[in-house]
């Protein structure tokens, strides 16, 4: 039986195993990721890149093992730990029929409440000024990605969990959400994605796990 842990401040994985069908993808994972880093999930195709993250947001169970944050196990404290994550993954968690300003006020009611200002400001921000009433399904596959990073950045999400955020934007939307990364874990949050992209920014400290080794590189 794996004890509690005593980590007040990040993320804690202990000894995940996780099986797709009857393969293993990998056995007795660890790590730990602390505010203010980046890690960086690593391997080749089919190696378990998406279900890690896909456990570590909740949305699969592991074989065994646990997964810890500030100190609480999180299948135990679902609810609080729900509060604390941001998840992007291959389907963006947007409803097509409804325009962003829509999307995004139904995600606050999720996560924190924001004001109608706020979300016309981050909306600018990440470059839908224009688009801000227009429905979903009529944006462009960058857009409707713009759509989730303006989410990410509302929910005031501790832990951002990305797999291949990059997807779809174009260079200039690459360096914004880049920039959008650094300041997340400078102001103390932590990231945890996969992506083809090189994620290393100034002032910030990635780290890379390799799967299906387990191998963590500083």
């Amino acid at each position: 039986m794996i004890a509690e842990n005593t980590s007040s401040t990040g993320l804690s994985v202990n000894q995940l195993t996780c099986e797709r069908g009857y393969r293993e993808l990998f056995n007795e994972l660890s790590f730990e990721l602390s505010p203010g880093e980046i890690l960086h999930i690593k391997g080749e195709n089919g190696t378990g890149k998406t279900s890690l993250l896909r456990i570590l947001a909740g949305l699969a169970l592991p074989v065994s093992g646990d997964v810890y944050f500030e100190g609480y196990n999180c299948r135990k404290y679902r609810s609080e730990y729900n509060e604390q994550i941001a998840f992007m993954g291959h389907k963006l968690g947007i409803k097509l029929e409804l325009t962003p300003i829509e999307n995004i006020h139904s995600y606050c009611e999720f996560s924190k409440p924001c004001t109608e200002q706020q979300i016309l400001d981050v909306l600018e921000k990440v470059g839908l000024y224009g688009f801000e009433e227009m429905y979903c399904n009529q944006l462009s596959a960058g857009q409707k990605r713009r759509v989730a990073i303006a989410q990410a950045i509302l929910s005031k999400a501790k832990l951002w969990i990305l797999d291949e955020p990059f997807t779809s934007l174009d260079v200039i939307g690459i360096d914004y959400f880049l920039q959008v990364i650094q300041e997340h874990v400078n102001d103390g949050g932590m990231v945890l994605l996969t992506t083809h992209q090189d994620v290393t920014l100034e002032n910030c400290t990635t780290r890379y796990l390799q799967l299906p080794s387990g191998e963590l590189i500083n």
